[in-house]
């Protein structure tokens, strides 16, 4: 539906002139859950893990964020999630009084954010259907297939992605055991389908992945 729409270069500048360019290193906070928002954010490069803190302690990851993605929703006026950086990051950030203000004067900018609440709806359902198969290896080779995807961490003339989660985060994010995660990937690679090369750099056989998830 919004596959072909694009900001006019007047639209785009207006953008840009009420975005401000920071900086987070790896593994640093955006924003943490609770606080007030103040701020949507897109990111420039690097990758980001929205995580959810549950009562009993622990923390449940439910997304990961790559370059071009938007997060900052908020409920009651807070974000309902922490932001935290996987890898060394840069990001747009922009205030939502700047937003609402830029909109009523270019309200088609609202379409580019009503396309980003739909990819967001579709990363959601993958993480969905990723965190309920019953097999654990499908689980963790969809996991890596999804992955390599994004052109910054995925080299496709050699085929190694590397992964900007540590074994901690990909199994929050799927649901099962950290010893779970290790186990796993020695299965796909005793499979053929995975190669190791060290703890963040794999080379994959997507084609076969794919076949089997």
């Amino acid at each position: 539906m919004f596959s072909s729409f694009k900001l006019t270069s007047a639209e785009r500048e207006a953008l840009n002139a009420i975005s401000t360019r920071i900086h987070r290193p790896a593994k640093r906070h955006i924003y943490a859950q609770g606080d007030a928002g103040n701020y949507i954010y897109r990111i420039r490069s690097g990758a980001v893990r929205l995580e959810h803190h549950l009562k009993d302690g622990r923390n449940q990851i439910f997304a990961f964020l790559w370059p071009d993605d938007m997060f900052g929703n908020l409920e009651g006026g807070a974000y309902h999630t922490s932001a935290i950086t996987l890898v060394d990051t840069y990001l747009f950030q922009i205030s939502y009084p700047a937003l609402k203000d830029l909109v009523q004067i270019h309200p088609r900018i609202q379409t580019l954010f009503l396309r980003q609440a739909l990819d967001y709806a579709k990363m959601a359902e993958r993480h969905l259907l990723l965190a309920t198969y019953p097999l654990v290896v499908k689980r963790l080779a969809g996991f890596l297939l999804e992955c390599s995807r994004q052109a910054d961490f995925f080299d496709r003339g050699s085929n190694i992605l590397t992964l900007a989660m540590d074994r901690k985060d990909i199994a929050d994010y799927l649901g099962f055991a950290i010893e779970t995660t290790s186990r796993t990937l020695k299965e796909l690679e005793d499979m053929g389908l995975i190669q190791r090369l060290s703890a963040q750099r794999i080379k994959i056989d997507r084609d076969r992945i794919g076949a089997i998830i």
